[in-house]
């Protein structure tokens, strides 16, 4: 009997376990795959996680018009379990839609309505499941709540640590909708279940075989010669005639052969040292700059590769000489993120080469930061130098890659002595602690003494190059620019980057970005500031004391989202590693909030004064998160910050829904309330506020926008007591 019991108790539970199992590792996959096919741009997360959070909302808050039937309940969990392989079959295929070309980057108009639109029939049915899980529960809106949170968290973990380090994102979601599937069909089981199971199997086992196939047809006309799912992103390896070329996450790492690239990564930096002493290569080494870079005889290097994989696709396909550079004696390979490397070795360097592209993600704009520049210092001789090469402009200078030049050269000039830009199509940035030199006569000189046989930074075309007027032209527009210097946790350059970036693209994107560079934060931050606390006292001006119990649980909503963004990309920027580590982030906020619903649900009476309590929580995580920030905590700070904060909301969320029940029938709107307050977070956090005015100040305005619920909630607190 109490086994029967105890079965029929799992029986009850499963659906709302699956949901989240299900929704949750979808979610961390799609994540993945919108990082894939938009360049690892972590705009991107806010993005999707805005619509996937935008249209469960509303499913959730439509829930309650949908009739329930257990024939619907079963037949709408399919329907996901069919609908995500399609929804990432269309995400792959959505250039061909946009018609831009095989690796060219898509812009933030594809990247919206992309993520408006999957998420459109993956969410939408998910928010419904959410109101069809609380009626199969007869209403226990709360346990529903919990134990959709333990599944997210159990599939973000199982995401984390067995199928990202093995599989691709397409086979993981195969394998965990089959699963998802297989569980459905233990709980509903009849023969019209048996028949959508098959159908479910047979799809997704098709969905596993053509994941190649899929990526080869992306890449027409060019062939794909090879594709690896790594830790730290989708490699790539596309034949183009006789050149081969590696993608990260469709971001170039390095062309090969791309002799001109190769040669000015390294020789305007040997040069001024005449390659003399110990040198660090970060990056870039398989382009060809370690043979640029064996040609000085005295030189040792430290050659510094984050991802092991980079070596192992690329050895299969460069030339045999290539590959056995990376033995020679002079060279030591390290796997390392570059960041680490040089915070933690002893060792001194003649030369720093940064070899890495622009500051076009938060991974990779941890490079071009101030504190990064001060490392960088510390570890070069006092007669050392370091380098860096961006995308520039051979003879106009937009407004916006002035800009971006600026920033650069600010936050170098506030770390080094000197700082020298070389013009061209790629602009060479030196930066030492003594004078570096640009004369072209001198630099032609110590070619032909060291016999470098160089093609492109040779002696006849530095004389153009180099040019005194040329180099005094680029430096003076350059330094009429604005002086803003790029941080850690005030990424600016990143903001810069994708405003040049959004100059190649149609639309208003480039206007709307622009102008948000030009306004001071009274727009973007103190305005809103202003409307919500208007739209707070209109609220307790009313005699409804039920938007005293809803409106703190949308505040949360918005709240968590962006504190969870900002966690994402302050980890990025620290250990910039997030494309494996999203999942683990993820299972452990949803931990979180599986531990605060039970919280909640062993509350013998829950009033007002909770909801108080609670907010007065979540202003102390902010305080914690804005204190602990700036002193680059350890890793494990992280997820753990992640749990309390997800506690929180898993507590406001089961007493805010517990106390409007009591007055209201709507089974999905605390839900839907939640999540749009998550999706106006989304958007605004990851898309402009970070990038555009830094982590702390937006950390700054939530804790005031908190503090003013927190004395709203007050309000309403003396208000029903009044009224008693």
């Amino acid at each position: 009997m109490k086994r029967s019991i105890f079965f029929h108790k799992i029986y009850l539970i499963l659906p709302s376990f699956i949901l989240g199992f299900m929704a949750l590792s979808f979610q961390v996959l799609i994540l993945r795959e919108f990082s894939v096919q938009f360049a690892g741009n972590e705009i991107t997360f806010g993005i999707i996680l805005g619509a996937w959070l935008l249209w469960t909302g509303i499913g959730s808050l439509s829930g309650s018009f949908f009739k329930f039937s257990r024939t619907k309940f079963s037949g709408l969990y399919y329907l996901v379990i069919l609908v995500f392989p399609l929804c990432f079959t269309g995400l792959r295929m959505i250039r061909f839609v946009f018609r831009t070309g095989a690796g060219e980057l898509m812009g933030l108009f594809p990247m919206i309505t992309s993520a408006l639109f999957i998420s459109l029939f993956m969410c939408f049915p998910l928010g419904v499941l959410f109101v069809f899980n609380t009626k199969f529960l007869n209403g226990k809106v709360s346990k529903v709540y919990l134990f959709e949170s333990i599944g997210s968290a159990s599939g973000g973990i199982i995401v984390y640590f067995f199928l990202v380090p093995h599989l691709s994102n397409w086979k993981a979601a195969s394998l965990i909708g089959m699963v998802c599937a297989a569980v459905i069909y233990l709980v509903f089981s009849n023969k019209k279940q048996a028949l959508f199971l098959i159908i479910a199997v047979l799809a997704l086992t098709a969905f596993w075989i053509l994941d190649l196939p899929t990526q080869k047809l992306y890449w027409k006309p060019f062939s794909l010669a090879a594709s690896q799912d790594s830790p730290y992103g989708k490699l790539q390896l596309v034949r183009i005639q006789e050149q081969i070329t590696l993608y990260n996450n469709h971001s170039k790492v390095y062309s090969y052969p791309d002799l001109s690239s190769a040669e000015e990564a390294v020789h305007f930096a040997m040069l001024q040292k005449s390659g003399t002493g110990n040198v660090l290569l970060i990056g870039g080494g398989l382009s060809g700059s370690l043979s640029q870079l064996l040609k000085y005889p005295n030189t040792n290097v430290d050659y510094v590769e984050l991802d092991p994989e980079v070596i192992r696709i690329s050895a299969r396909f460069l030339p045999e000489f290539e590959n056995t550079i990376r033995n020679h004696p002079r060279i030591d390979v390290h796997y390392e993120d570059g960041r680490v490397f040089i915070s933690k070795t002893k060792k001194t360097y003649q030369v720093i080469i940064l070899n890495l592209p622009p500051p076009e993600t938060a991974q990779l704009n941890r490079f071009y930061t101030q504190e990064f520049f001060q490392i960088v210092k510390k570890k070069l001789r006092p007669e050392g130098v370091f380098s860096f090469q961006v995308p520039s402009a051979e003879n106009y200078i937009s407004p916006q890659l002035q800009d971006f030049l600026s920033c650069l050269y600010f936050t170098l000039q506030s770390v080094f002595d000197d700082v020298k830009i070389v013009p061209g199509s790629s602009n060479i940035f030196l930066a030492s602690s003594h004078l570096n030199d640009l004369d072209p006569d001198k630099h032609s000189k110590k070619i032909k003494d060291l016999e470098l046989n160089n093609t492109y930074v040779s002696p006849y075309l530095l004389q153009a190059r180099l040019s005194p007027l040329r180099v005094q032209s680029l430096r003076e527009k350059v330094v009429s620019g604005k002086k803003q210097v790029n941080k850690d946790l005030y990424p600016i350059s990143y903001f810069y980057t994708s405003v040049l970036r959004s100059t190649h693209f149609k639309g208003i994107e480039s206007q709307l970005l622009s102008f948000l560079s030009k306004k001071g934060p009274f727009w973007t931050l103190d305005f809103p500031l202003i409307v919500f606390a208007a739209v707070l006292i209109i609220i307790g001006l009313r005699k409804k004391i039920s938007s005293f119990y809803l409106a703190p649980l949308t505040l949360i909503g918005l709240t968590s989202i962006a504190a969870e963004i900002i966690v994402i990309i302050a980890f990025q920027t620290l250990y910039g590693y997030i494309y494996q580590t999203v999942s683990l982030l993820f299972a452990s906020f949803m931990a979180g909030m599986a531990l605060g619903a039970y919280l909640g649900i062993k509350m013998k009476t829950v009033g007002l004064k909770h909801l108080i309590f609670i907010q007065f929580q979540s202003l102390l995580l902010l305080l914690l998160l804005l204190m602990l920030i700036k002193h680059s905590p350890p890793p494990l700070f992280f997820p753990v910050f992640l749990i309390l904060l997800g506690c929180v909301g898993g507590e406001m969320f089961v007493a805010s829904n517990q106390l409007y029940l009591k007055k209201g029938l709507h089974y999905g709107l605390g839900y839907g309330l939640d999540l749009t307050g998550s999706f106006l977070g989304a958007i605004a956090i990851s898309s402009i506020l970070v990038p555009l005015v830094g982590l702390p100040l937006v950390l700054c305005y939530l804790f005031l926008a908190g503090f003013f619920c927190f004395l709203w909630l007050i309000w309403g607190k003396f208000k029903l007591a009044f009224k008693a």
